[in-house]
């Protein structure tokens, strides 16, 4: 079934959720980053609430030592074998679902660990009303304003509106989405529709363990079969979207930094720049 959008300025509350459990894959220098985003977690992410920061490292030792930083975060750090480019992203999901035992939050954020908490997260949410009890995040170099917004943006920037009529007349909407028909994160151009990052992204602790079982599933199968998605796990991400009902969430939520398309916008958590041509 397509996907639902609620969009965050339906006003919502979290007051039915009393655990939060972030899940951050942070294995060699990424643990570095994951020591300045839980930082910023321990000021912004679901105040009020006990949050534990469960992190997959083979840093463990070190990553234990900064918990000893935070104020009110608590930290699990979950011992996994050291893993390069492009495995650490290709592999999450088979790494998250491996230990799924340790996630007994009601409610479960997969955040990257280069990302910044730059606002209160958590109080605006109603994770009650998200369909199928998943809520994703519009990616934040395919996010488009409304018209006629649109229609400034484009008279601004008409290589990137050139970009886009391309991309709507050859794939039937704007996103980097998996057209290699073999791989299980393949996406039908009738169903490309919104195209989410795999940056941030939540749900309720059942409906987020059952979507990260199925995703390590089809990327495990494309790992058999020596497929690689285009975008690894955020390709697999956009297939669960384009077939099964979610919520959408703004791009607040996956901000990133001196994007014209993004004008204007109130970011919540912040990207760090990587020089990922698609945010361009």
């Amino acid at each position: 079934m397509p996907s639902v959008s609620w969009g965050i300025e339906s006003q919502g509350t979290t007051s039915a959720i009393r655990t939060v459990g972030v899940v951050t894959v942070a294995t060699n220098r990424y643990l570095d980053y994951w020591r300045e985003m839980a930082a910023t977690a321990d000021e912004h992410l679901f105040p009020g609430h006990e949050v534990v920061m469960h992190v997959f490292t083979d840093r463990v030792d070190e990553a234990l030592a900064m918990a000893g930083g935070f104020s009110r975060i608590r930290v699990n750090a979950i011992e996994v074998e050291a893993l390069g480019w492009p495995d650490a992203t290709l592999l999450r999901y088979s790494l998250i679902d491996r230990h799924a035992e340790h996630l007994q939050q009601d409610l479960l954020v997969h955040l990257d660990a280069d990302m910044q908490v730059v606002a209160d997260v958590g109080p605006e949410l109603d994770p009650a009303h998200w369909p199928g009890g998943i809520a994703l995040v519009r990616h934040p170099g395919y996010w488009r304003p409304h018209w006629p917004q649109r229609s400034a943006l484009y008279m601004k920037k008409p290589r990137m509106a050139a970009r886009d009529a391309v991309s709507m007349v050859q794939h039937g909407s704007v996103g980097m989405w998996e057209r290699h028909q073999a791989s299980r994160a393949f996406v039908p151009r009738s169903r490309r529709r919104t195209y989410v990052c795999g940056g941030t992204w939540m749900g309720l602790r059942e409906p987020f363990c059952a979507m990260v079982h199925e995703l390590a599933t089809r990327t495990d199968a494309d790992t058999q079969d020596q497929i690689m998605a285009i975008w690894h796990d955020e390709s697999h991400l956009n297939w669960y979207a384009s077939h099964h009902r979610t919520a959408f969430l703004g791009t607040e939520y996956c901000y990133a930094l001196g994007f014209p398309n993004l004008a204007g916008m109130q970011a919540r958590i912040v990207a760090v720049d990587k020089g990922d041509d698609r945010t361009r």
